[in-house]
C-alpha cells in the first residue's frame, strides 16, 4: 500500500520509525556534546534524594551513615563503569533495554526496556509530587489537596512541553537545573563547616541489616545517570561522551554528596527527625531567607529531575517501538520536533495521575526496586557480551565482546553487590517489581502474538516496508 496523501508524521520508512514526506527517514537531531550530557545527568541524579535521604538514613544507622554514602557511591561507581562499558559499543539509542536485548534476547530486552520506562514513570510521578509538597512549605495554598493537585498539573505540563519541543530545549533547561542546585549545595557544604558540633558524629548501635537497607537508599539517591545511555542518536559523539558523561556524572555527585551530608549531620543535633534536613541546616546558616531559599531550591531540583525522567522514559519507548515490541504509535516521532510526542504525552498523563493519587514514597520504592533489576541486567549483559544471533553490525548498534578477566571483574562484584540490596527491599516494593514483571510478560507476548506486529517483523526479515 502506498502511503502517498498519509500524514508525514505517520510515514514510517523499512526500519519503522518515521519518515519525512519526500520519503527519507526522520532522524533525531544530534545537539548533546560532552558537557551537555553531564549536565543532564547531574540534573537527573541531584533531585529528591538529596535534600530528604539525610534524615532517613541518619534515622537508619545515625551518623555511621556517612560511611554508608562512600559504599553506595562504590557501588554506583561499578554500575557506571559497567555502562560506560556497554556505551562504548553502541551508537544508537536505547541504552540498558540495548545492551540487555543483545547479550540475552528480545525476551529480556522488552524486560529490561519496560523496567525503565516503570522507573522513570514512577520516579518523574513521585518527584513532581514532591514538588508540590515543597511548594507547599512556602504557600499556604499549595498544601491544601485542591492546590496541591494545581501545582502538580502545572509542573507536569511544563515538563512535557519541553520534552514535546525537543532535546536541544531540554538539554538547555537542564543547564539551568544544574546550576541551580549545585551551587547552593556546594554553599551549604562549605559554609556549614563553620557550625559543625563534634558530638553530633558519635557513632551509635545498629543492625547490619540497617545498615543495609540505608545503601539501599542511598542507592535510590545516586540513581539516575542510567538516562544518559538512552538517547545515544541525540549526542555528537556517543561511544566516546556518553562513557565520559556518565562516569564524570557519578564522580561529582560523590563529591557533592558526601560533604553536604558531612555538614547536615554536624549542623543538626536531631538529623533524623528533620523532615526538611537541608533546609534545617540553611535556617542555621543564613536564617529564614536560607531556609526558604533552600526549599525553593529543592522544589526547582525535583522538577528539573522529572524533566529528564521523562526524556529517558520517552526515548527508551522510541527504542521499543522501533523494535515493534510495543505498538509503532506509541514511539513515532513528530515530523516537524522530531521528538517522540506520543509517547510524552502518554507517559506524562499517567505521571501526573499517580502524582495525584499516591503518595511520594510508595512512588519511590517502586522506583528503587525496578532501578536495581535494571542495573542487575546490565552488568549481566556486560558480563556476556551479545549474541551471535543478534543480527545487528557493531556500527549499528551490536557491541563488540569484552575481553580480559579484570574487565569483568568489576561488573560481576557489582551484580553481587546489588543482590545483597535487593535482599533489603521491603515487601510493598518486592511486590511492585514482580507486578512490574508482570505486566511486561502480557506486553510482550501480546505484541508477538499481534498479526500487525509479526507482519512488520516478517517484512524486515526480507527488507522489505510494512503495509
Amino acid at each position: 500500500m502506498s502511503d502517498r496523501g498519509a500524514p508525514a508524521a505517520s510515514r514510517r520508512g523499512p526500519d519503522g520509525r518515521a519518515a519525512a514526506p519526500g520519503g527519507q527517514r526522520i532522524e533525531p537531531l544530534r545537539h548533546l556534546g560532552r558537557f551537555r550530557l553531564v549536565a543532564i545527568g547531574i540534573n537527573s541524579v541531584i533531585g529528591g534524594g538529596i535534600f530528604i535521604l539525610p534524615a532517613e538514613v541518619a534515622g537508619l544507622i545515625g551518623p555511621t551513615s556517612i560511611v554508608a554514602y562512600v559504599v553506595a557511591g562504590v557501588v554506583v561507581i561499578g554500575v557506571g563503569l559497567a555502562l560506560a562499558s556497554l556505551a562504548s559499543r553502541y551508537e544508537t539509542s536505547g541504552g540498558p533495554y540495548l545492551y540487555v536485548r543483545g547479550a540475552f534476547g528480545e525476551f529480556a530486552g522488552f524486560q529490561t526496556g519496560w523496567l525503565f520506562c516503570l522507573a522513570r514513570l514512577t520516579a518523574m510521578a513521585g518527584l513532581v509530587n514532591g514538588f508540590a509538597r515543597y511548594l507547599g512549605a512556602l504557600l499556604p495554598w499549595a498544601a491544601d489537596p485542591i492546590g496541591r493537585a494545581a501545582a502538580i498539573i502545572a509542573c507536569s505540563a511544563v515538563i512535557i512541553s519541553i520534552n514535546m519541543i525537543g532535546i536541544r530545549q531540554t538539554s538547555g533547561a537542564s543547564n539551568l537545573f544544574a546550576v541551580a542546585k549545585v551551587l547552593p549545595l556546594i554553599i551549604l557544604a562549605i559554609g556549614g563547616l563553620f557550625f559543625l558540633h563534634a558530638e553530633n558524629f558519635t557513632p551509635q548501635s545498629f543492625e547490619g541489616m540497617s545498615f543495609l537497607r540505608a545503601v539501599l537508599l542511598l542507592i535510590f539517591a545516586f540513581s539516575g545517570f542510567e538516562i544518559l545511555t538512552v538517547p545515544a542518536e541525540e549526542s555528537h559523539r556517543p561511544r566516546r561522551d556518553i562513557p565520559f558523561a556518565v562516569i564524570a556524572t557519578i564522580l561529582t555527585v560523590c563529591a557533592i554528596y558526601l560533604p553536604v551530608h558531612l555538614v547536615a549531620t554536624g549542623m543538626l543535633h536531631d538529623l533524623a527527625s528533620e523532615q526538611a534536613p537541608l533546609a534545617a541546616a540553611a535556617l542555621i546558616l543564613a536564617g529564614p531567607i536560607g531556609r526558604y531559599a533552600m526549599t525553593f531550591i529543592a522544589a526547582t531540583s525535583m522538577a528539573g529531575c522529572a524533566l529528564i525522567s521523562l526524556v529517558g522514559g520517552t526515548r527508551l519507548m522510541y527504542s521499543m517501538s522501533s523494535a515493534r515490541q510495543i505498538p509503532r504509535f506509541m514511539g513515532s516521532l513528530h515530523a516537524g520536533w522530531r521528538t517522540p510526542v506520543r509517547a510524552t504525552l502518554l507517559m506524562g498523563v499517567i505521571g501526573t495521575a499517580l502524582a495525584i493519587t499516591s503518595v511520594y514514597s510508595t512512588l519511590a520504592a517502586i522506583s528503587a526496586g525496578t532501578r536495581l533489576l535494571v542495573y542487575l541486567a546490565c552488568c549481566l549483559a556486560c558480563l556476556r557480551g551479545p549474541r551471535s544471533a543478534s543480527g545487528v553490525a557493531p556500527s549499528a548498534g551490536r557491541a563488540v565482546e569484552p575481553s580480559g578477566a579484570r574487565r569483568r571483574m568489576i561488573p560481576a562484584l557489582t551484580a553481587i553487590a546489588i543482590m545483597a540490596l535487593l535482599c533489603a527491599l521491603k515487601g510493598e516494593e518486592i511486590a511492585g517489581g514482580l507486578a512490574g514483571i508482570a505486566i511486561g510478560t502480557v506486553l510482550y507476548f501480546g505484541m508477538m502474538l499481534s498479526p500487525g506486529a509479526r507482519r512488520g517483523r516478517a517484512a524486515e526479515a526480507v527488507g522489505g516496508t510494512t503495509p
